[in-house]
């Protein structure tokens, strides 16, 4: 079965979007963070969208071999935020899918989570902006998004250096996912409000 890569950067584009957004709406407050919210009601639907989006970026096939490896790194790094929860106390207890100490499991998710953006900002500023036929205006501009999305995930984690507040790391999570979801949609190529050279047909 041949999978249909254009259907999927589309699927991956708006699963990262709007993880923040569903989180919240099923919690109903601004949670610490994204990844908190696997100690609440809306764990399974964090643990769905966040494990299909790492699977689709496992088999998603890119053009080189090196786009290969950094979105299947980047995928097996989404799993792994998945099945080792951040702590949210100090609690010496275990959690997650391998039941492990609440602090082994949360070194495991936040490296996890820099190794998921890091990639993730490398191949938008890096190889989405690659291209093997004619440079065209609307490339171009693409490339700019690209760019802007690829600096957006890591700039996004300067939001940690502001003072604190109840939702900081939320905000960090949702801006870097936003970025990550823009720079999926716009190399679907299928959006013309995103500057795609073809519309996509079926």
């Amino acid at each position: 079965m041949q999978i249909n890569t254009i259907r999927l950067r589309a699927m991956i584009g708006w699963l990262g979007m709007l993880l923040p957004w569903i989180v919240v709406l099923l919690v109903g407050y601004f949670p610490h963070s994204i990844s908190a919210t696997w100690y609440t009601n809306a764990c399974t639907p964090f643990m769905i969208i966040l494990g299909s989006a790492g699977f689709l970026l496992i088999s998603y096939k890119g053009y080189e071999l090196i786009d290969d490896v950094i979105l299947t790194c980047s995928g097996i790094a989404g799993l792994l935020i998945c099945v080792f929860p951040c702590a949210i106390s100090d609690e010496n207890v275990k959690v997650g899918t391998f039941m492990i100490a609440q602090g082994t499991s949360s070194v495991i998710h936040y490296i996890s989570a820099v190794i998921f953006f890091g990639l993730l900002s490398y191949n938008s500023f890096f190889l989405f902006t690659k291209s093997s036929g004619e440079m065209t205006g609307k490339k171009k501009i693409r490339n700019t998004i690209y760019r802007v999305c690829g600096v957006g995930m890591v700039a996004s984690f300067l939001i940690l250096l502001l003072p604190d507040f109840s939702f900081k790391v939320w905000l960090m999570e949702t801006f870097a996912l936003f970025f990550f979801g823009v720079s999926f949609l716009t190399k679907a190529d299928i959006y013309p409000w995103l500057f795609c050279d073809t519309p996509y047909k079926d």
